[in-house]
């Protein structure tokens, strides 16, 4: 893809109907905003299923961001709790060499 699409991915476990959102642009890498999937992105990606929710339908989420994360190598994962997602996000924005993609918090601070 890579053509600004936004995909809403059902990412149930932590709350009946969590979904996820894919970004897909042609300037950044993918970003999946997991919301409330998991606390951050180490807990997901060390299949950390937190003490809420089913857990059986967490592992499955877990499963297809997984899947997500295999087939998309560069994907940022973005947990709506995670402190360090900050830190990751306007990195994400700023890894591309298109002047487009300069639009974010950290440049936007500096001009």
């Amino acid at each position: 893809m890579g053509d600004g699409s936004l995909i809403l991915l059902p990412t149930p476990g932590h709350t009946p109907g969590s979904s996820s959102l894919l970004v897909r642009t042609s300037q950044l890498p993918p970003i999946l905003l997991i919301g409330d999937l998991a606390y951050n992105a180490d807990m997901l990606m060390e299949d950390k299923v937190p003490g809420k929710g089913d857990a059986k339908q967490l592992r499955r989420s877990y499963a297809k961001v997984h899947q997500l994360k295999q087939q998309l190598p560069e994907l940022v994962l973005v947990p709506s709790h995670d402190a360090a997602a900050q830190t990751r996000t306007p990195t994400a924005c700023c890894a591309s060499t298109s002047p487009k993609a300069q639009i974010c918090p950290s440049t936007a601070r500096r001009n």
